[in-house]
C-alpha cells in the first residue's frame, strides 16, 4: 500500500487525493450494498443497529487515533529536517566566517570551497526524488575532503586559536551535513501508513454497512467526511517524503546564507 502512495504521489498531488477518495468512496458504496442486502435478509432490529453503531463508532474511534499518531510520526520527521536546514546554514556561515579570519592564501582557499560546498548542500536538500543524489553526496565527501585537508595545512602552519576555532566550526559544519542527510532518510513508519490505509477502507465500509443496514443513506455528510479523510491522509503521505509533494522543507535558510557569503566578499573586494 505505502508503494502505491508513493507512486500515486510521484504522478502529482491530485492524482494521489483522487485515487484516494475514490477508493474510500468504492469501500462505503460496497459496505452500503453488503449492508441493504444483510438488512433485507435480517430484517430491521434495534438491537441489531445499537450494536453495529457501536462497533462502528469504536472503528472510527480507534482509525482516528491511527491517523493521529502517524500524522504526528510524520509531522515530527519534517520538522526535524526543517530546523536541521536552519543548523547547518548557521555551520556553514561560521565555518566560512572563521576561514576569513585565517587570512592569507590558505583562508581564502579555505572560504571559497565553503562556499562551493553551500552550493552543493543546497543542490541537495532541493533535489527531487529522482535526482542526483548520489552523485551529490559524492561531490560533497569530495568538498569535505578538500576543506579538511586546506584546513589541516593551515593549522599545522599557523597553530593559532582561530585555526583552532576553525576546526571545531568545520567539524559542526561536516556532522550537520550528515545529519542532515539521515534526516532525509526519515519517514513515517511504513507500517504505520499501511495500517492507516488499511484501516480508512475497513472502517468507511463499516459506515456504510450501517448506513445500508438502517436503509438510510446520508450523501452530502459522507461524501464531506471523505474529503475531510481523503485530506488527512494526503496530508501524512505528503509530510512523510521529504522529496515528494507539495511540503518541502525550506531552504532559505541556506539561500540565506550563501548570499551573505556572496555579498560580503563583493564588499570586500569591490
Amino acid at each position: 500500500m505505502n508503494a502505491i502512495f508513493v507512486g500515486l504521489l510521484g504522478w502529482g498531488t491530485v492524482a494521489l487525493a483522487l485515487v484516494l477518495f475514490a477508493i474510500l468512496l468504492l469501500a462505503a458504496e460496497v459496505g452500503y450494498r453488503f449492508g441493504r442486502w444483510s438488512g433485507s435478509r435480517r430484517g430491521r432490529d434495534q438491537h441489531d443497529h445499537a450494536v453495529t453503531a457501536t462497533l462502528t463508532s469504536g472503528m472510527v474511534g480507534l482509525l482516528a487515533f491511527i491517523l493521529g499518531l502517524t500524522v504526528n510520526f510524520a509531522q515530527s520527521r519534517y520538522e526535524a529536517r526543517r530546523e536541521l536546514v536552519v543548523t547547518e546554514a548557521n555551520a556553514i556561515g561560521t565555518a566560512w566566517l572563521r576561514a576569513r579570519l585565517v587570512g592569507g592564501p590558505e583562508g581564502e582557499a579555505i572560504a571559497g570551497v565553503i562556499r562551493a560546498y553551500a552550493e552543493t548542500r543546497l543542490d541537495f536538500t532541493l533535489a527531487p526524488i529522482n535526482g542526483p543524489l548520489d552523485a551529490l553526496n559524492a561531490r560533497t565527501a569530495e568538498e569535505a575532503e578538500a576543506i579538511w585537508g586546506l584546513a589541516s595545512k593551515a593549522a599545522a602552519k599557523a597553530p593559532t586559536p582561530i585555526t583552532a576555532t576553525l576546526i571545531t566550526a568545520l567539524n559542526q559544519m561536516f556532522d550537520s551535513a550528515q545529519a542532515q542527510r539521515f534526516a532525509f532518510l526519515g519517514e513515517a513508519p511504513r507500517l504505520m501508513l499501511d495500517l492507516m490505509a488499511l484501516g480508512s477502507i475497513l472502517s468507511i465500509g463499516a459506515l456504510g454497512y450501517e448506513m445500508g443496514v438502517r436503509g438510510r443513506r446520508q450523501l452530502v455528510l459522507s461524501c464531506l467526511l471523505l474529503l475531510m479523510w481523503t485530506g488527512a491522509m494526503y496530508v501524512t503521505v505528503d509530510l512523510s517524503r521529504p522529496r515528494l509533494g507539495l511540503e518541502r522543507v525550506d531552504v532559505r535558510p541556506l539561500q540565506w546564507t550563501i548570499q551573505e557569503m556572496d555579498r560580503t566578499t563583493s564588499a570586500a573586494h569591490p
